[in-house]
């Protein structure tokens, strides 16, 4: 799965990044700030922290998620607006976009448009997104009118989906995402192809000043989901060592780090749970889409325990820890036989029993 920063120019986007990626493990160089980077993190998880204290393994393996800085965007003029475009396919291809807003002063930093107002950016980078959209729609309209003339097999579906992309166009025109007009399942299928960018999960971020980072931020900015977080502090955490970080943000009144709260928001946006895998040899967190069943939980594992998969003995991570060991949480009824059609939760701890 991957997450799109993108932003204005001198956002602090880049520093975000590097902060992202360092604190998920990895290590990226940033000296052309013309191109793209790429940097795969892992998810921090608590709960595979104290699996891995109790089950002492050889090897961790936590989730993952890919982050991608794009360069930043000036759409103060069409030159400004083409360059931009150009990255429109890297975002559609994406699974969430984040979009990373400047709110703090720096006169040795110039502002954007000359200005420090994280709602205006955030309301131009919306628009093009919408007006992107409205492109697509449009030239996908101009195509399906052309095909319905001709009776074939497809015109039926072609109908169907004439209708909701001419419904798409108008909730554009009206600046409403294409989220907010999908209503079903079928509608969302039909789409898939499309990889709209306002049919995404989007986040906003403030990027404040260091003397804001502890303090409160709106729950929405121009109607996006909200975080704060000032990257210059993030940038400077990930350098630290363990001890030294822990000081510093206890001095800047900061409860835990603004990355890993990013990286959590990321993956929960995207519609991701994690179940896990214990044992002497490796405790793993797996990634799969909410509402997954037994069996395709366990094809992520491999695919000859999906083939014979037989029950999913699961007990979740809360009971498990609430007992104190596996032991205990049998002695307690808490470790249940699942199966195929079993809805995975996020957190369980699951053996699969199969046989090929």
């Amino acid at each position: 799965m991957r997450v799109v920063l993108a932003g204005p120019m001198q956002s602090g986007k880049s520093s975000l990044f590097e902060a992202v990626a360092r604190a998920g493990g990895s290590h990226v160089d940033l000296s052309r700030g013309d191109q793209p980077h790429l940097a795969v993190v892992k998810v921090p998880d608590t709960r595979l922290d104290w699996l891995v204290e109790q089950y002492k393994p050889r090897k961790t393996t936590h989730a993952e998620l890919e982050f991608l800085d794009l360069p930043g965007f000036d759409l103060a003029d069409e030159a400004g607006r083409t360059r931009a475009k150009a990255h429109w396919p890297a975002m559609r291809q994406s699974d969430m976009l984040v979009w990373v807003l400047r709110a703090f002063n720096d006169d040795t930093v110039a502002a954007y448009r000359g200005r420090i107002d994280p709602s205006a950016d955030a309301r131009e980078l919306l628009g093009e997104a919408l007006f992107a959209d409205l492109d697509q729609v449009a030239n996908r309209i101009a195509k399906l009118e052309t095909a319905v003339r001709k009776p074939t097999a497809r015109q039926k579906d072609q109908l169907r989906e004439l209708d909701l992309m001419k419904r798409l166009a108008a909730a554009l025109e009206e600046e409403t995402p294409v989220a907010k007009v999908v209503s079903s399942e079928a509608e969302a299928k039909m789409l898939g192809g499309f990889a709209f960018l306002t049919h995404k999960p989007m986040l906003a971020v403030r990027n404040c000043s260091e003397q804001d980072a502890a303090g409160e931020a709106p729950d929405t900015l121009e109607s996006l989901p909200c975080m704060q977080l000032s990257a210059r502090i993030e940038a400077e955490l990930s350098r630290m060592p363990p001890q030294d970080r822990l000081e510093f943000m206890a001095d800047l009144g900061l409860a835990q780090g603004a990355c890993d709260r990013l990286v959590r928001a990321c993956f929960q946006r995207i519609n991701l749970i994690c179940f896990f895998t214990v044992g002497p040899d490796e405790c793993r967190a797996w990634q799969i889409p909410a509402g997954t069943d037994a069996v395709t939980a366990a094809s992520a594992v491999h695919s000859d325990i999906a083939r014979g998969f037989i029950r999913a003995e699961t007990v979740h991570y809360d009971d498990l820890r609430a007992a104190g060991d596996e032991k205990a949480a049998k002695a307690a009824g808490k470790v249940r036989l699942e199966g195929k059609e079993y809805k995975v939760r996020d957190g369980d701890v699951i053996y699969f029993r199969f046989n090929v």
